[in-house]
């Protein structure tokens, strides 16, 4: 007599597709996703390294290392791209001037200061340079832009950073 193949179990009363074991837990109450990645050995070792003398896991190291990189990429991005606008911007001048399309007499910063009638608050998006001390004020930073009835063309905006501000 051949041999009678092993019975399979009852599967009859359990959803298609459905999960073994117990049930997932709240959405609340689960913990960050986990990635895995293969590194070479030498990396392991430097990562166990690190993490032991900052007295962390590994897992915090990397996730760490990863936002802290993320950041900053964002970070040069953006100071990027203010730098191009700026250098956009001085490469137009320095063409106009070359043309001989420049203004001749250039506002010195007490007569562009002069020329303000109130002071706005502002957060700066592109970077630019206090007038007064010529401070750089970088993007999201907070300053003072200069408000004018005389305010054209030929006269620049007019910038001043918080510390200059307080000594008017």
């Amino acid at each position: 007599m051949p041999a009678k193949p092993p019975e399979k179990p009852d599967n009859s009363n359990r959803k298609l597709g459905g999960r073994r074991g117990r049930k997932p837990a709240a959405a609340e109450e689960r913990k960050d996703r986990v990635v895995q990645a293969r590194v070479p050995e030498d990396l392991e070792t430097t990562l166990k390294e690190a993490a032991e003398k900052r007295r962390m896991s590994v897992s915090h190291l990397i996730r760490n290392v990863l936002e802290d990189t993320f950041t900053l990429v964002d970070h040069i991005v953006a100071d990027s791209s203010a730098l191009v606008g700026q250098v956009s911007r001085d490469a137009r001048r320095v063409a106009a001037s070359v043309r001989g399309e420049g203004d001749p007499k250039k506002a010195s910063a007490e007569e562009l200061l002069e020329s303000v009638d109130a002071w706005q608050d502002v957060v700066v998006n592109k970077a630019c340079l206090c007038v007064e001390c010529n401070k750089e004020l970088k993007r999201g930073q907070r300053a003072y832009r200069g408000l004018s009835a005389l305010q054209a063309k030929d006269m620049p905006p007019v910038w001043l950073c918080p510390d200059c501000l307080e000594q008017l």
